[in-house]
């Protein structure tokens, strides 16, 4: 900015008793701050017009009109500091014009305000104990903590910045903070519980996830073909997979009904709660981005190419019908065990080529055709043609059924409540019921 638009000079003019012609009287370098304007009379209205010339030619300038004095001692005073004084302040106001979208205003006091109108519960930082840390970003972390709400410890993860975040960041926190509230409470949508915002770092309160991320449970849990059967881990059966759908989409069904558009739901934004209920989490985009080929960069910035729909890749179009393709591409991680999507492609444009040829992401092995084509629906070019989340949640819903999934969960209710003094060693023995016995 500095280089395109430096300044050269300046010019002074004068007009005497409201003539139509400017006289330059002085030509001034770029810094000078003030001058005194000589051989003038005694009484009479002058107006001096100071104006910056660079390369690209003159500005208009401004300008000041003001009488001399008959008296020499105040007329002298006059034209050695008032004037000057007057010329350093015109000299001033015309450099901030020409440079305003340069000048930045400290945006604390703004901020200050902003966070005091907030609707959400204000956690005193002494009812807030941050444990290990779960994970983080470039610019954020993510801890497991302990919150006191009305005298009650509960588990909950915080996401605070780190120290090199920038001012940027920081608003993108702040506006995650004010979606969480829009968002409100769902069992399938990652619900804020507070935020320290009054001083020091602001600290986002949140519903801990205990199970974590899906994606990384889909790679650990995957079926590896390389290990001996003893050594395989259990993993999501077919009724596992489409309850975990079904979850995503109730979830998401939730944000569409505050009209929250996520624009970046994937498998590594969900995550496990307990019995592995599927919480959908950073939506609104305010999140950090990591370098691990799952984001590419694009004259806008970082973007999940590999989520998109066609349309957003090609025209940048966000709504509640780009969510739902990327539903689907979720359903696909799924039933992939936590693949990337397209692996075989190199990037953008190799992507939105492939989708504008027709093509789609092959149907995984194992994959029920009824979930395929769930997911081949999603992928419609047409947006008005691809389901809804709540037909995607009414569909999910009709497999579980077609599975026995709602038989076997009231034959496991029966029996709890016919044995209602039997121990289950097995889930004793994991750690969780001690877990929770604290609270």
């Amino acid at each position: 900015m500095v280089v395109l638009y430096q300044i050269h000079n300046y010019t002074v003019e004068r007009n005497k008793e409201n003539k139509d012609n400017f006289t330059v009287i002085q030509t001034l370098p770029y810094n000078r701050t003030g001058t005194i304007v000589k051989d003038l009379k005694p009484s009479t209205e002058y107006t001096i017009r100071l104006s910056s010339s660079n390369k690209y030619g003159r500005s208009d300038g401004v300008m000041l009109t003001q009488y001399t004095l008959p008296d020499r001692f105040i007329r002298d005073l006059m034209l050695i500091i008032v004037l000057p004084l007057s010329l350093a302040v015109l000299f001033i106001m015309a450099v901030c014009l020409k440079f305003r979208p340069g000048c930045k205003s400290k945006p604390e006091k703004y901020e200050t305000e902003l966070w005091m109108r907030g609707d959400w519960l204000e956690i005193p930082r002494s009812d807030l104990t941050l444990q290990e840390k779960l994970g983080e970003g470039a610019f954020g972390e993510v801890y497991k903590g302990l919150v006191r709400i009305d005298g009650q410890l509960r588990q909950c993860a915080v996401k605070k910045l780190k120290e090199n975040a920038t001012e940027i960041e920081r608003r993108n926190l702040i506006n995650e903070l004010q979606i969480n509230v829009t968002v409100g409470e769902h069992p399938n949508v990652i619900s804020l519980i507070g935020a320290c915002t009054r001083s020091g770092t602001i600290l986002v309160v949140v519903r801990l996830a205990v199970n974590g991320c899906l994606l990384q449970h889909l790679k650990e849990t995957r079926e590896n073909p390389y290990l001996n059967v003893a050594q395989k881990q259990v993993h999501f059966t077919h009724m596992d997979k489409a309850r975990i759908g079904r979850d995503i989409a109730n979830g998401m069904l939730h944000l569409a009904s505050k009209k929250c558009v996520h624009r970046d739901l994937a498998a590594r934004n969900v995550l496990l709660g307990e019995d592995d209920a599927a919480m959908v989490s950073d939506f609104g985009l305010s999140r950090d981005v990591y370098e691990s080929g799952e984001y590419e960069s694009t004259s806008t910035g970082l973007l999940p190419v590999r989520w998109m729909a066609l349309e957003s890749l090609e025209d940048y179009t966000y709504n509640t019908k780009t969510d739902v393709w990327s539903f689907g591409v979720v359903l696909w991680e799924i039933e992939s065990g936590g693949k990337m999507p397209y692996s075989g492609l190199g990037g953008g444009m190799e992507v939105v080529d492939f989708l504008k040829s027709g093509q789609r992401l092959k149907q995984p092995d194992g994959c029920p055709d009824k979930i395929y084509e769930i997911m081949i629906s999603c992928w419609r070019p047409d947006p008005s043609q691809r389901p809804s989340f709540s037909e995607l949640v009414t569909s999910l819903e009709q497999e579980l059924h077609s599975k026995g999934f709602y038989q076997r969960c009231l034959k496991d209710k029966n029996n709890e409540t016919e044995s209602p003094g039997q121990v289950n060693v097995t889930e004793e023995g994991d750690g969780q019921d001690g877990e929770n016995s604290s609270f």
